[in-house]
């Protein structure tokens, strides 16, 4: 008996490990039932599950105060490491001549995102208003919870601005039937708000529908930089099913 309990236990942590296991073609990362294709700059160029949860890449607009306009980065070579069953990581440096934008990032086999993000001024520059933009499919944006909202119909407009008192609200879940995508933004520091995201109160979240996508804008006002001067806009996303778990 002992030994068919043994045999069954050997069998189901196989077919767990196996469940969960990652793996890596080119830039597209799989997970059953889950895969993440990644664009050049480290961030996500398409989310999937039996649906489509991003309409096109996710990423950050840097637009520059004097002309308004975004900077141009270039990619480096991504770079994948520590490649686990149960995780994967990978790297990049976005350069220009103005800042550079390292990437450090890993994807779990549970459908964990996690982003370190860390922008360094190679010049002195003035930034406008940096964003990070999530253009979630509608067919994956049905309902929401966080930022002060229990889990509901999405309404057409989201507005949430960082203060003390939100503390906590920033997890934000928009998903539906079939999955949806649960993030939060963070920060390298043990401040009470990561301070680049929320800016001295000039940092928040807007969410509303502008062309195809649901767009959860994540800005965080402008910025007047020094050369050496660091920025961490770090965020986490958790591919989920539909109760946002």
């Amino acid at each position: 008996m002992k030994q068919i309990i043994a045999l069954f236990m050997v069998l189901l942590l196989g077919k767990t490990a196996a469940a969960q296991k990652l793996t890596i073609n080119d830039k597209t990362i799989s997970i059953p039932g889950k895969q993440v294709v990644l664009n050049s700059d480290g961030f996500p160029a398409m989310i999937q599950t039996s649906l489509k949860l991003i309409t096109e890449p996710i990423h950050f607009h840097l637009p520059v105060s004097s002309n308004h306009k975004d900077l141009k980065l270039r990619s480096e070579v991504l770079k994948f490491s520590d490649q686990k069953p149960g995780e994967i990581k990978w790297s990049v440096k976005n350069v220009s001549d103005s800042l550079t934008m390292q990437v450090n990032a890993s994807l779990t086999a549970k459908g964990l995102l996690s982003y370190a993000v860390e922008v360094t001024a190679i010049n002195d520059i003035d930034l406008d208003n940096i964003r990070l933009h999530l253009p979630i499919t509608p067919e994956a944006a049905g309902s929401i919870k966080g930022l002060g909202l229990t889990e509901q119909k999405r309404p057409d407009v989201v507005d949430w601005k960082w203060t003390s008192a939100h503390k906590g609200e920033d997890k934000v879940w928009l998903g539906d039937m079939a999955g949806g995508l649960q993030y939060q933004l963070s920060s390298n520091e043990s401040n009470t708000l990561p301070s680049s995201w929320s800016n001295s109160g000039k940092g928040g979240i807007h969410i509303e529908q502008k062309g195809k996508a649901i767009l959860a804008d994540n800005y965080s006002g402008e910025h007047h930089l020094k050369k050496g001067d660091k920025l961490s806009y770090n965020f986490t996303v958790l591919i989920t099913g539909a109760d946002g778990e």
